[in-house]
């Protein structure tokens, strides 16, 4: 159970904030989230139960009822918080929040100096524009998880090219004699092409059709944790990526059946 001491308090969705009368002589109070609700009073009404905090022997009264949010990492799942009024509950650390109307990097040598002022033992960390702390905990870390796996991706395709081409030059080599026959009999070279070329490429397809498909699951998800209401491009990058992956593995595919295309039928007939 994770707990915080605040004045501003939380989204609530049911009964009140903390009072100016929660103070430390007062009766105890907090206000829990909804998952904190659901675990300990299934189908009940949460408002008015007690509860004891670890190593406390005083009972707390819930007065409130906030809605799930975020509290470290955006896609965090839905996490048990308790928030405590700061007059019953001080803190060790605070987080003190400042909304401005300009460059709020700003206000960081000024509101250095009012906390000095108030108490100059107190020491000051961390810092930083909720744009910056946004970018730690919920960009940064899926920028490097997406440079990694489309490094991992690139290194795939490039492999799966090698794959295709070794695969086709191979079975090109075992069917010498079976191309001989066939150029000797009358098949011509595009009749030759494509017989090369077709098991190459339907490999190519199942791939794109399998990839494609776990690409828009993938999206999906990825939707639903970061919703953002454009769909654009995803539709795009299928877009680019089908057709440069057909483009490059029909090339793959393509260079040991133009080599087949030029066997002499005479020395075909006569491998072994």
């Amino acid at each position: 159970m994770n707990t915080i001491s605040t004045r501003w308090g939380s989204p609530f969705s049911r009964a009140r904030n903390f009072l100016i009368d929660d103070s430390a002589n007062a009766p105890r109070v907090a206000i829990i989230n909804q998952p904190f609700a659901r675990h300990y009073w299934p189908n009940q009404d949460p408002i008015g139960k007690r509860f004891r905090l670890a190593g406390e022997h005083s009972w707390v009264q819930i007065v409130g009822l906030a809605k799930t949010t975020k509290y470290l990492f955006i896609a965090e799942p839905p996490t048990e918080f308790v928030y405590l009024p700061y007059r019953q509950q001080k803190p060790q650390r605070i987080m003190m929040l400042a909304q401005s109307t300009g460059d709020p990097s700003m206000l960081a040598g000024p509101m250095r100096e009012i906390v000095r002022q108030l108490d100059g033992n107190l020491p000051i960390s961390a810092v930083r524009t909720m744009e910056a702390l946004y970018e730690m905990r919920a960009v940064r870390i899926f920028r490097v998880l997406i440079t990694v796996i489309g490094g991992m991706g690139l290194m795939g395709v490039g492999l799966s090219i090698v794959g295709l081409y070794g695969l086709v030059a191979f079975a090109v080599s075992r069917r010498t004699r079976e191309i001989g026959i066939r150029m000797a009999v009358g098949a011509d070279r595009v009749t030759v092409l494509r017989l090369v070329l077709r098991p190459g490429l339907a490999l190519t397809l199942v791939g794109l059709a399998v990839g494609v498909m776990a690409s828009v699951g993938a999206g999906e998800l990825l939707r639903a944790a970061f919703p953002s209401g454009k769909d654009q491009g995803d539709i795009v990058g299928l877009l680019l990526v089908v057709p440069i992956v057909l483009a490059v593995t029909f090339l793959a595919a393509y260079v040991p059946a133009r080599q087949a295309c030029r066997v002499d039928p005479i020395l075909a007939l006569r491998h072994e």
